[in-house]
């Protein structure tokens, strides 16, 4: 009997153990899908929040309803609006690593599109709040383009931040201020990515201060004194005097491809294809000719030889492929590159 006892109670011992160890494996085996559903999990998240991240780079910082149709990636220059309790155009040449900003005074008498008329430049931010779909620095920025023929790609609004500044001080603020950039970002306006101004900043940082230049148009004998009828003192601005000294703002890449440009008027609007082919002319393009067109467009199209020049300037106006009607149009010019100005640019 003793014998018998022991070698039950051996078995028993042997089972016991043997569940136990079955028991620990189940335990494992469990902690194992339960660390990979977790892990899975957190690899989701991480996925979802460096999509959310990446999207966000690419998605205006802080400036609802805005939609930009292209992002500054360093190919070309870059004209950006700053305002403050001034407005002032900084325009950044990558190839040459050179700043010029552009002083323009308040009282600047100029024509505001979208049929708004004339207006000093001082009555515009808050003329554009006043419209529902349009916002004080979006008017701003197509003011601006307009008087001064060059195309605005965007605006840095300071004027909660920094009022007291005047553009020149931001942007040496923007290229000496290590942590300035993380500093203003909670209260700047503007329609630039995240990215965008990032790369802004190093870019910005790296200019000379010798490749730093300021030119106010009220020191360069382009501005008038005249009197509105109420008594109002204005100041208005002479075109050619105007485009004259704003060589500098011109694309080096632009200008180096040479590109002959042909600018027809597609509207029946008197005087549009003059109007873009300054701006064109201001940027570097080679326009050659400049005329109606016998098509009739609602969207201004941009065709021709592929080329730096080209996406530049699909870019400013728009894309768009060939179009059967404009083949007249297209035979007579002989131009690289063709702009057909349509209804869309007609109060711009």
């Amino acid at each position: 009997m003793p014998a018998k006892s022991i070698s039950t109670k051996g078995r028993s011992k042997h089972n016991n153990s043997w569940k136990d160890v079955q028991s620990k494996a189940r335990i494992k085996k469990r902690s194992k899908i339960a660390i990979g559903i977790l892990a899975f999990i957190i690899g989701l998240l991480i996925i979802s929040w460096a999509v959310k991240f990446t999207q966000n780079l690419f998605q205006p910082w802080k400036e609802s309803g805005i939609q930009k149709k292209y992002i500054w990636n360093g190919e070309f220059n870059i004209n950006l609006l700053i305002r403050t309790s001034a407005v002032t155009l900084l325009s950044y040449n990558p190839k040459q690593e050179e700043i010029i900003l552009i002083d323009i005074p308040e009282e600047t008498f100029l024509e505001v599109p979208y049929g708004f008329g004339m207006w000093q430049l001082r009555a515009v931010y808050g003329l554009g709040q006043a419209q529902k779909d349009l916002g004080g620095n979006r008017l701003l920025v197509d003011t601006v383009t307009s008087f001064l023929a060059v195309p605005v790609d965007g605006f840095l609004d300071f004027s909660a931040f920094q009022p007291q500044k005047s553009p020149a001080e931001i942007v040496e603020m923007l290229r000496k201020d290590p942590i300035f950039g993380l500093n203003f970002l909670s209260n700047l306006k503007t329609d630039m990515t995240l990215w965008e101004l990032f790369k802004l900043k190093l870019s910005l940082s790296a200019v000379r201060f010798d490749k730093v230049k300021q030119l106010d148009l009220s020191n360069l004998n382009v501005l008038s004194q005249e009197k509105l009828p109420d008594g109002t003192p204005v100041l208005t601005a002479d075109t050619i005097r105007l485009d004259s000294v704003l060589p500098d703002l011109a694309d080096p890449v632009i200008a180096s491809e040479h590109k002959t440009i042909a600018v027809f008027n597609a509207t029946d609007h008197p005087q549009l294809a003059g109007k873009w082919a300054r701006l064109i002319s201001n940027l570097g393009g080679n326009v050659i000719i400049t005329a109606n067109a016998k098509a009739r467009l609602k969207s201004t199209q941009v065709t021709g030889e592929q080329s730096l020049t080209l996406k530049r300037m699909q870019q400013i106006f728009g894309s768009g492929g060939k179009i059967n009607s404009l083949d007249e149009d297209l035979a007579f010019s002989r131009a690289q590159i063709n702009l057909f100005v349509g209804e869309d640019l007609v109060n711009r």
